[in-house]
């Protein structure tokens, strides 16, 4: 689930906060485009690499709320995969690429946050 920019500065989830809407992106030339595209449209929010994949993939036709939603009652694992499996259309590794590259160029940046004893790793655009 996408985590506000309250949550990343204060390094922990809010049980209260409700998840943020997602908005989604068409298509874009180059895999960095694309996730520039969408981290750029959905700015106050930070996104798990799994939620990138599906984010990326929705195009303008889809709404990747209402997949949330449904794939939200399952453990993280199991939405991880399924986040890659939405992502059928992209190259898992190209997108893993071009996010190292972006959090590498300082145009992205990444943060571990702690979920029940497990890390996740967040994604969202740098912050001016």
């Amino acid at each position: 689930m996408p985590i506000t920019s309250r949550e990343w500065d204060e390094g922990r989830f809010d049980a209260d906060e409700s998840a943020p809407r997602t908005d989604t992106v068409g298509e874009y030339e180059t895999d960095k485009d694309l996730i520039l595209a969408f981290l750029s449209r959905n700015g106050e929010k930070a996104y798990t690499r799994a939620e990138v994949h599906r984010g990326v993939d929705f195009g303008e036709s889809e709404d990747p709320d209402t997949v949330h939603e449904k794939l939200s009652v399952l453990p993280n694992s199991i939405l991880d995969a399924a986040g890659d499996i939405a992502a059928s259309g992209l190259v898992s590794d190209d997108i893993d690429e071009a996010l190292a590259e972006l959090v590498a160029e300082d145009t992205i940046e990444r943060r571990n946050l702690d979920r029940d004893g497990e890390p996740v790793t967040y994604y969202r655009l740098v912050q001016a």
